[in-house]
């Protein structure tokens, strides 16, 4: 049999020190980018897989589960890792973090660098519906448990927003306030998330008898610059009265655009941001249960470590809106 890689083959593979290579493996962030990259691709090459087991043991044996999202910088999900910690921290589980920048090889990275580590399971927002592959963690026996997004065909657990509903009740809910020309800042068009809302939203409208065309759909990034651009450009064309956001940060650059201008249309965001309630006028938000689905899946994520052969559950947790200036009836 092959000798397992060492530090010292992606060393040599990189043109790096054992020491560059170690503190990219263990997350430094003082490493340069160009060197970390080149680290990684040698990872890759290599096949190199670090061991963190002893280094937990000599630490006292602490299990760690791990939390991988795929932003650093959205509030949503730095509420989740902050209410797992919270809840975990009672079974004397600590919790590590990463984050994959919806980028699917840094995604293949982080599962590499969880399996060396031996987490006893992970919490998983995954990049792709279709293209991410769990099976470094499957195969390795760590037990999986997927917040907010699906991956299609998976047997694993998952507990998610009824993202249908939601975008129902944001159709309703502007529907009952008086408003009638709606358009919508929208996701990918493969990020299911955000494109059920968008489908649950126009079949409410349709079913209240307003035109509700696919051509009211415009689609963003779901980074700030992308809704500011999009709002923007609804407000220039002048034909709708009211606008639902189906994403938080464009939700905030969405209201960015509409600052200063005369007579704007309602806004209906997404998410119970602090900046929702300090701003003026206050924005109405779809709230999602951030709480509610944290517990629950580190509550199925317990399940799961503790009797891995029970089949995997399907959790869906309801939105609620909160009205405030930005939606009040004109």
């Amino acid at each position: 049999m092959s000798q397992r890689p060492t530090i010292m083959d992606v060393a040599a593979a990189a043109g790096v020190s054992s020491a560059t290579v170690s503190r990219v493996v263990n997350g430094v962030a003082s490493v340069d980018r160009d060197l970390a990259r080149r680290v990684r691709a040698a990872v890759r090459t290599t096949g190199y897989v670090p061991n963190a087991l002893g280094r937990s043991l000599r630490r006292g044996g602490t299990a760690q589960i791990a939390v991988v999202t795929p932003d650093a910088e959205n509030p949503y999900f730095t509420q989740i890792i902050s209410e797992v910690e919270r809840i975990v921290r009672a079974d004397h589980y600590s919790v590590t973090v990463a984050h994959t920048e919806d980028d699917l090889d840094l995604e293949r990275e982080c599962f590499a660098q969880l399996v060396g580590r031996h987490v006893a399971g992970v919490l998983l927002v995954p990049v792709h519906g279709a293209r991410t592959d769990l099976s470094p963690l499957t195969e390795a026996g760590i037990p999986v448990v997927l917040v907010d997004r699906w991956i299609e065909g998976a047997a694993t657990d998952l507990v998610a927003t009824d993202n249908l509903d939601a975008g129902r009740q944001a159709a309703l809910h502007l529907h009952e306030r008086g408003f009638r020309a709606p358009a919508v800042i929208a996701g990918p068009a493969d990020l299911r998330t955000t494109e059920e809302r968008v489908v649950g939203h126009l079949a409410a409208w349709r079913e209240l008898g307003v035109p509700a065309p696919d051509s009211v759909i415009a689609r963003g990034d779901l980074h700030l610059e992308s809704g500011r651009d999009l709002m923007a450009q609804i407000l220039a064309a002048g034909e709708a009265d009211c606008v639902y956001v189906t994403n938080n940060r464009m939700s905030a650059g969405a209201f960015e655009s509409m600052r200063g201008v005369e007579g704007p249309p309602a806004l209906l965001a997404t998410d119970d941001d602090l900046w929702t309630r300090l701003v003026t006028p206050s924005v109405s938000v779809v709230h999602q249960p951030v709480g509610a689905t944290a517990r629950a899946a580190a509550r199925m994520l317990g399940q799961r470590v503790t009797d891995p052969e029970e089949e995997p559950s399907t959790t869906l947790l309801r939105s609620r809106i909160i009205e405030r200036e930005s939606t009040r009836r004109r």
